[in-house]
């Protein structure tokens, strides 16, 4: 698990570009982004069947799954050691901790979703050169990944969502008598 690099060298401009859509009314504080990746080997077995055809069995297949990446911005405008810098800082630090504590709870099924693919890959016919017949195969792997991984992004969005309110903002703001 990648640990959280902070960053204070974008202004509130530069963040804001980074975040996309914010909720209306509030500028751009911080941001965390954070990324996984999957990473995905296969070895196979294969015979030529003719006219581009091979029969091709999964021989081996090694996956890893890792939070490769969690950035944190807070804005130039905060400077290190004033009340909204901590205060910004504090609100990024829960984004970071839902990622982590995400990623680990997702770990146990996306290693269950992988196994269950795995050994629910039959040998199967395919058309192309050898080299796309791997390729092939491998993308099928991916594929039947997809919807496991992509319950760990919907689950982060969610979690985010919800400490990213108006609310929590208005709240955050008035800690700070020197919020600029």
């Amino acid at each position: 698990m990648a640990a959280p690099v902070y960053r204070h060298d974008r202004n509130r401009d530069e963040v804001a570009k980074l975040a996309g859509q914010g909720i209306p009314g509030y500028s751009q504080q911080g941001l965390t982004r954070s990324d996984t990746e999957f990473e995905l080997t296969v070895s196979v077995a294969m015979t030529q069947l003719g006219r581009n055809r091979y029969c091709v069995a999964l021989q081996k297949a090694k996956a890893e799954w890792r939070l490769s990446r969690i950035e944190v911005d807070i804005v130039t405008e905060h400077p290190p050691g004033s009340c909204p810098y901590a205060v910004v800082r504090a609100h990024e630090d829960q984004h970071v901790a839902i990622a982590q504590r995400l990623f680990i709870r997702h770990v146990g099924s996306v290693r269950a979703r992988f196994s269950e693919v795995v050994r629910n890959t039959r040998p199967m016919i395919i058309q192309g050169t050898a080299g796309q017949v791997t390729h092939q195969l491998r993308d099928r792997i991916l594929a039947g990944m997809k919807s496991t991984l992509a319950a760990y992004d919907q689950e982060v969005t969610t979690a985010n969502a919800a400490i990213d309110t108006p609310q929590s903002y208005r709240t955050e703001t008035a800690k700070c008598p020197d919020w600029r």
